[in-house]
């Protein structure tokens, strides 16, 4: 018996950091993090046409894309700890290889903040980044 009790005192802490470590996501959890990527992608494209409008202060740009890349960075770590089901894989690397791809049209934004041509290729390639999560969200 009291062997037991010390086997159960090794194993507790164990067993608690596999059940922890990373979880398995359902249909509406991939879903959700779809939605949340499409809102950025929609947030960000939004804000660099606005950007591309001279409607914006430097100071202001920068500061709103640097809060768009980190939500956008948080997301994607948010995903790397999740585990799909065979069905929701393919869903749930689509959301990663694409906030993946906004973060990178973020930062290229930040560095090229007042050229416009740089400005109108990213927001295409954001409208792009989107239009895929759509469809990966439609496909679940």
């Amino acid at each position: 018996m009291h062997l037991n009790f010390k086997a159960s005192l090794v194993m507790a802490p164990l067993i608690f950091l596999l059940a922890c470590g990373n979880k398995e996501t359902s249909r509406k959890d991939v879903q959700s993090d779809l939605t949340a990527a499409i809102s950025l992608a929609s947030e960000a494209e939004t804000f660099i046409s606005y950007i591309g409008q001279g409607r914006s202060t430097y100071s202001f740009a920068s500061g709103h894309l640097h809060y768009l890349l980190n939500e956008v960075n948080q997301s994607a770590q948010e995903l790397s700890n999740l585990n799909a089901p065979p069905n929701l894989t393919n869903a749930l690397n689509i959301d990663r290889v694409q906030l993946r791809l906004l973060a990178l049209q973020i930062q290229n934004v930040q560095r090229h903040l007042q050229q416009p041509s740089v400005l109108a290729a990213s927001e295409q390639q954001i409208r792009q980044i989107r239009t895929t999560l759509v469809q990966a969200n439609s496909s679940l």
